[in-house]
């Protein structure tokens, strides 16, 4: 068995298994966030309709009119927002990437099965996990990018020691 070449595959099968939670995590912020601004649209939306009525019912009090005014700029301010940063969008592109992830992380899978089956000549363990890598390098040049919560986030859900070893590591560095 290729010890060497295993341990490497190893660590970029690691890799890929954490940058692919990463990219779940940052799926699932997103999604929260497009919540958030669907129920604001909504309350803005029913808003302006509420007022249109009470417009029209009391069609001698201006201050409806001004205030009815006032919120549909606000909404159409917010519609503009929505699709200047199209953060539905987002979504779809974090869970594309992760999706890469995994499809990549089951390949890594299947490659660590045949190296220590040995199933495999030196040279195909050579060329597989070059390739592997290439793609993984691809996948993450075209991954959307994701903060340090995401990061952390991974950390926590993969493995609670290892957050909790950086987070010491951290303070033993600040002292």
């Amino acid at each position: 068995m290729d010890i060497k070449n295993l341990s490497i595959i190893r660590q970029s099968f690691a890799s890929t298994v954490f940058t692919h939670k990463v990219q779940e995590i940052a799926a699932e912020n997103q999604e929260s966030k497009v919540f958030i601004v669907k129920i604001m649209n909504v309350l803005l939306v029913s808003t302006v309709l509420i007022l249109l009525v009470i417009q029209v019912s009391h069609p001698e009090n201006l201050i409806f009119t001004y205030i009815g005014a006032g919120i549909t700029v606000a909404e159409i301010i917010f519609l503009i927002i929505q699709l200047s940063f199209n953060f539905e969008q987002r979504v779809v592109a974090h869970k594309n990437s992760a999706l890469k992830y995994m499809g990549l992380r089951d390949a890594y899978r299947s490659l660590i099965a045949d190296v220590m089956n040995e199933n495999i000549s030196g040279a195909e363990i050579d060329t597989r996990r070059d390739l592997l890598q290439r793609e993984y390098q691809i996948i993450s040049d075209l991954a959307p990018q994701t903060s340090s919560k995401e990061y952390t986030e991974a950390q926590m859900r993969l493995n609670k020691r290892g957050a909790v070893f950086e987070k010491n590591l951290l303070g033993q560095m600040k002292r």
